[in-house]
């Protein structure tokens, strides 16, 4: 059993992140054996994931692949329900095909799931039993983590703060709803909002000008950290988390949407217990950590099973 390992998937829009593991559970975190990048297979994802697992295993005894996928996921049956990233797998029930190709169980889980795991067990939440994380990107992906364990609702699509309406006459969101937190603050809200100011480039040049003093980008900047500060007082009402980690390429250093957000939780909460809110840790290597994590759990299961 010693040279079983297990693979994470961190599948992105443009890209793939893959970790390898030792598939013999340890105390901190799984020590990569190998971690790269690779282009997102658009055509055939099914065909091209099991490409890269094969190309990263080939030396190796693989016994469970976690794949972890920006979009909703029936994590029971393995199916992506819907993502807006890579619609090519909606529908698609990855898992056991993926699982037919390799010969190996195939977890499927949501993408920010996996990164908040990470970061609630090893990461800035690993000192509090009740994490909610939040990561900040094209999307908004939101995840609650008691013990260790996702806290996931009774359809497994619990924690999606990115589609908590704080503009209810605002845009239309890629949900179907008008004014989600994803149409403020996601990246290309963010995009759309610097460049219809007269503005030019991404949302990190947004940032880049906001920190220069631009009053354009201080306008969007505020609009938005008011957004995220009215999901994350939604969020302390309904939850009560421990503490909340907030994370993605948006609330990357300089942490200014996530400061000024919660400046404004803290000045407007009334009976609200407002929690630490702090910076993700692990950086962009959480959801492949995540999920090989969560293929160590699968690859247990499997063995258990089999010696009873």
């Amino acid at each position: 059993m010693s040279d079983a390992v297990v693979l994470g998937l961190d599948v992105g829009g443009s890209s793939v992140k893959y970790r390898l593991a030792s598939a013999t559970p340890s105390e901190g975190i799984p020590e990569a054996l190998a971690q790269g990048t690779v282009s997102t297979p658009k055509h055939d994802p099914v065909a091209g994931l099991a490409a890269i697992a094969r190309d990263v295993t080939a030396l190796h005894r693989l016994v469970a692949v976690v794949v972890g996928i920006p979009g909703l996921v029936d994590e029971a049956s393995g199916t992506v329900l819907r993502s807006a990233n890579l619609p090519a797998l909606d529908g698609l029930a990855l898992g056991p095909a993926l699982s037919a190709e390799l010969e190996v169980p195939v977890g499927v889980i949501n993408d920010g799931r996996a990164a908040a795991v990470a970061e609630a067990r090893w990461g800035a939440g690993s000192r509090e039993r009740d994490v909610f994380t939040l990561a900040l990107g094209t999307g908004i992906a939101g995840s609650h983590i008691v013990d260790g364990r996702v806290v996931d609702g009774a359809h497994g699509i619990a924690g999606e703060l990115g589609h908590v309406v704080v503009e209810p006459s605002g845009a239309r969101c890629a949900c179907g709803q008008r004014g989600c937190l994803e149409t403020v603050i996601g990246a290309p809200a963010l995009r759309r909002a610097w460049n219809r100011a007269g503005g030019h480039g991404s949302p990190k040049d947004l940032l880049s000008a906001y920190e220069a003093g631009d009053a354009r980008a201080a306008r969007i900047i505020e609009r938005g950290a008011a957004a995220l500060a009215d999901a994350i007082l939604t969020l302390l009402a309904l939850v009560d988390p421990g503490v909340i980690v907030i994370g993605g390429g948006l609330a990357s250093a300089p942490h200014r949407i996530v400061e000024r957000a919660a400046a404004l939780v803290a000045e407007r909460a009334t009976f609200h217990r407002v929690p630490a809110i702090v910076p993700a840790i692990l950086g962009k290597w959480a959801g492949a950590v995540g999920a090989v994590s969560e293929a160590r759990e699968l690859a247990g299961c499997v063995v258990g099973a089999s010696a009873g």
